[in-house]
């Protein structure tokens, strides 16, 4: 089968699709799975409203439930790249938008996920009250939340490491500003970004029963998943449900790896300063290179790519006075102060019910549930950057640990959690540990990625001056990695604050095990339903964050990126 003369544009280019081989009979078998996902999904979505839904514990429907599970968390991660490559680039090149976007992407990151269950629930069951479109838009947003805000601070803190030789280079060669962003910045930041996508799908597991199983006030909500079939399992302590949804979760997570994070991975070295087969190390990506269809597919893209880089007008640049960037900062001001009004405004709604003692209470729990996080940040630390720099450094390393570090890190360690306070009962301590099951990862993913950019010009300068043991990895990957470690401290912080509403409450068997701890009082408030009390912790758990991002990681931040830029 030919197909000649097809023409893509104003040009003519001849494309032969061969025979149909073993290779296409793969990707059309791929395809159709795929399809059949998304139309059981759409047939989800247009079902009757039922705000608690049905959950088997026969292991049977555990497949169903796993493919819903999964359609969900594939959703919720190609809205955060979307988001990621649009939100992250705006931050990174208008120092306007910046100044908004990071303070915004700091509160919103510290923000746990039932913070955004109240408004979230009330919004998108009321604008779809007679279908199950807004319950599962629902669970998607919040997985999203789990997700979203590492990718986007590794990419705007990528885009603003870009050497500037590459850059001087680009100008050169008279490229536009789409040009660029295709060939020059996103390509330097694959591989950050793909390890934290990585890192950011394992997030939106992480609370996978929270998103699929909550309650607020007196009524419970759900959506068929491994989530729920977990939560109910455990509610009902019922020990076989919870091995076989272990089991569920950890066949998902090898799928997920092997057919998607896998090839991925092994396309990305080829923009790592690494020497690497970038052909070798994935059979799926094997099968998409000798792919007739997907080839043909692929290069009729690359083709629209090309051409819409090389016929994109470019907009001239233009100096502006020194009067007009002066009016325009003016503007500017007043509108971050006029919001900043209106944030306080809706504050004050909120914290004029609360009584004294409540506050106060508030701002302790705050206090201690702080301590755990950062110590467990600390922790994570202590262990995620010498292992990330010995896996980063060398591919061959990466490529057989990959996996092993991605299932671990995908796992949604709450599953386990009641298993873990049976030998540790105390969670005023324990939870310190249960912590770093959610802050470890960002750390070590960051690292690895960094610890995988180190130039090869770098490595041999060291080895000539006989650099070699500790004095090389703090003269050498230590500075390299140091502006990927701060990215991964600040969200690794984010996600313990996250974690710290399954850390210090849970519920085994009936009988409610917490912590005194700022997390363990907002899954309270959510669940009888005082949202004064919740929306004020959340308000004050989101101001800790951005406090200590603005005082302490932000300035380290802006220090490693100009002392520690590889120019």
């Amino acid at each position: 089968m030919e197909l000649s003369n097809q023409k893509w544009g104003d040009n003519t280019k001849e494309l032969a699709l061969p025979k149909i081989a073993i290779y296409d009979i793969i990707v059309i078998g791929l395809l159709i799975f795929v399809v059949l996902a998304i139309e059981m999904m759409s047939k989800r979505w247009e079902a009757p409203f039922i705000p608690n839904a049905h959950i088997s514990l026969n292991p049977i429907n555990l497949v169903k439930y796993t493919l819903y599970s999964a359609t969900r968390g594939f959703i919720a991660y190609f809205i955060s790249l979307i988001f990621t490559l649009v939100v992250g680039y705006a931050a990174a090149k208008n120092r306007y938008l910046e100044k908004l976007i990071v303070p915004t992407l700091d509160i919103l990151q510290s923000v746990p996920v039932l913070g955004f269950l109240p408004g979230l629930m009330l919004a998108l069951i009321s604008l779809f009250p007679h279908s199950e479109i807004g319950l599962e838009l629902v669970s998607i947003i919040m997985i999203f939340t789990g997700q979203v805000w590492n990718m986007t601070f590794s990419f705007y803190q990528s885009l603003k490491s870009v050497p500037m030789e590459l850059i001087e280079a680009s100008r050169v060669y008279k490229l536009s500003k789409w040009a660029v962003f295709w060939n020059v910045e996103v390509p330097y930041a694959i591989p950050g970004l793909v390890w934290n996508s990585m890192m950011s799908m394992a997030g939106g597991w992480f609370f996978l029963t929270v998103c699929e199983a909550f309650t607020l006030g007196n009524k419970s909500y759900s959506v068929p998943g491994i989530g729920s079939y977990m939560a109910l399992a455990i509610n009902k302590g019922y020990l076989p449900g919870e091995i076989l949804g272990i089991i569920a979760m950890v066949v998902m997570i090898v799928t997920i790896d092997v057919f998607f994070w896998k090839p991925i991975n092994v396309w990305a070295r080829k923009f790592s300063e690494k020497e690497d087969d970038t052909t070798k190390g994935s059979f799926i990506l094997d099968i998409l290179i000798n792919s007739h269809i997907a080839k043909f597919f692929r290069e009729y893209l690359l083709y629209r790519l090309k051409h819409m880089t090389l016929t994109r007008s470019k907009k001239t640049g233009s100096l502006y006075k020194e009067e007009k960037k002066r009016v325009k900062d003016v503007i500017f001001t007043v509108l971050i102060y006029i919001l900043a009004m209106l944030v306080l405004y809706e504050v004050y709604t909120f914290v004029r019910y609360v009584k004294v003692g409540d506050f106060y209470r508030i701002l302790l729990g705050d206090g201690v549930t702080g301590l755990r996080v950062y110590l467990s940040v600390a922790l994570s630390i202590a262990w995620a950057v010498p292992v990330g720099i010995l896996i980063g450094k060398s591919p061959k390393l990466s490529s057989k640990l990959q996996p092993v570090v991605q299932v671990l890190a995908s796992f949604p360690a709450p599953l386990i959690y009641p298993w873990f306070v049976m030998l540790f009962p105390n969670l005023n301590y324990s939870s310190v540990l249960l912590m770093m099951l959610g802050t470890q990862w960002y750390i070590l993913f960051n690292v690895i990625a960094g610890a995988s950019t180190v130039p090869k010009q770098l490595e041999e300068a060291t080895r000539v001056f006989g650099v070699k043991g500790l004095k090389k990895v703090f003269t050498l990957y230590v500075p390299v990695i140091f502006p990927y470690l701060i990215t991964g401290i600040i969200t690794a912080a984010g996600g313990a604050w996250n974690t710290s509403i399954v850390a210090e409450y849970m519920s085994v068997k009936g009988k409610i095990i917490e912590a005194f701890g700022l997390g363990a009082m907002i899954n309270n408030f959510a669940n009888v339903g005082k949202l004064h009390l919740l929306s004020v912790s959340v308000i004050i758990m989101s101001l800790s964050v951005v406090l200590i991002n603005r005082l302490v990681w932000r300035p380290l931040q802006r220090f490693a990126a100009e002392r520690f830029s590889l120019e």
